[in-house]
């Protein structure tokens, strides 16, 4: 039996003699909590597992199926993760893996097979064999909606995995798709100023509720300090002229204290009022977001409106 006990660097493996009494052990451990199976044969430590966020738990359990399964190819948001790039958590499972186009496989909710014929392939700095980064933006603008399909894309641009030009003029190299315009059209909106894959999913839902952002982290100087500028994440103009920011908050951005610089939840909050106040001294008015109102369209278009954010 294979036991995976995962640490802060890398999953790890070590074997287990398989006999009746390590099988019951095992169950012991698992029945008390002190491990958990976070996926078929593998295990973990239940403390660290559970201090890992969704996108690093999908990082332990394909490090460990691709010692396992040496020949195995990660394509898609799998791929997209292991390169490091900004995914959604809901895309952190199944697992997606290369399969050859005509065979038929039974997918789960742990892993998909996705038919493609001679794939390019990278190898990650810890070992796993994923989709080339062009493939794998490809793959998941293909196959996700915009509102997931953004973040990689942007994420690529922003630390030069990939250059604009190139990623433009991928699409026509890929002979077989039947969703090349979804492609094109999510590779055309990619923009490496978004700073996050929050911001990255919010512009794609604004885009298609009618909101395009007409400017990204544009700099506004500090009224107070000349030493700072405040660059609001999103921003529109108006037909007569006055401007609208656009701030996606959340809940993180105030409880992560490597987001804060050791600030309490106090301070963050008061120099983002300040923030605001400066803007609107401006004249720029403000809009803010929360990362679950983009699951709700229709009050967020209503705040939009109340705001005066232009739509198209």
């Amino acid at each position: 039996m294979n036991l995976l006990f995962a640490d802060a660097e890398r999953a790890q493996r070590c074997a287990m003699p398989n006999d009746e009494a390590a099988a019951k052990a095992l169950d012991r451990r698992l029945h008390v909590g002190e491990i958990v199976r976070p996926y078929r044969g593998l295990y973990a430590r239940a403390a660290y597992w559970n201090s890992l966020d969704p996108l690093d738990r999908t990082r332990h359990i394909v490090r460990a199926l691709s010692m396992r399964h040496p020949g195995w190819i990660f394509c898609g948001s799998t791929a997209a993760i292991m390169l490091g790039l900004d995914c959604s958590y809901r895309l952190a499972m199944p697992v997606r893996i290369v399969a050859k186009p005509g065979a038929h496989y039974r997918n789960t909710d742990r892993l998909a097979r996705c038919p493609i014929a001679y794939p390019e392939t990278v190898t990650t700095p810890d070992g796993v064999t994923v989709t080339s980064p062009l493939r794998t933006l490809f793959d998941c603008a293909a196959h996700h909606p915009l509102r997931y399909a953004l973040a990689p894309l942007d994420a690529a641009l922003r630390t030069g995995l990939v250059q604009r030009e190139q990623m433009l003029g991928f699409p026509g190299s890929v002979k077989y798709t039947r969703r090349r315009a979804a492609v094109e059209r999510a590779f055309s909106l990619a923009d490496g100023r978004s700073e996050n894959g929050g911001e990255s999913e919010a512009r794609a839902v604004l885009i298609g509720l009618g909101y395009p952002p007409h400017d990204l982290q544009k700099p506004f100087p500090c009224l107070d300090d000349p030493r700072r500028t405040h660059r609001p994440d999103f921003l529109w103009t108006r037909d007569d002229g006055g401007q609208v920011a656009g701030e996606l908050d959340g809940t993180r951005k105030y409880a992560d204290r490597t987001m804060t610089d050791g600030r309490t939840i106090r301070a963050v909050v008061d120099e983002e009022r300040e923030r605001q106040r400066c803007l609107e001294r401006q004249g720029v008015g403000m809009v803010r977001m929360y990362y679950g109102d983009l699951d709700r369209p229709q009050l967020l278009r209503q705040r939009l409106d109340a705001a005066g954010v232009p739509h198209v």
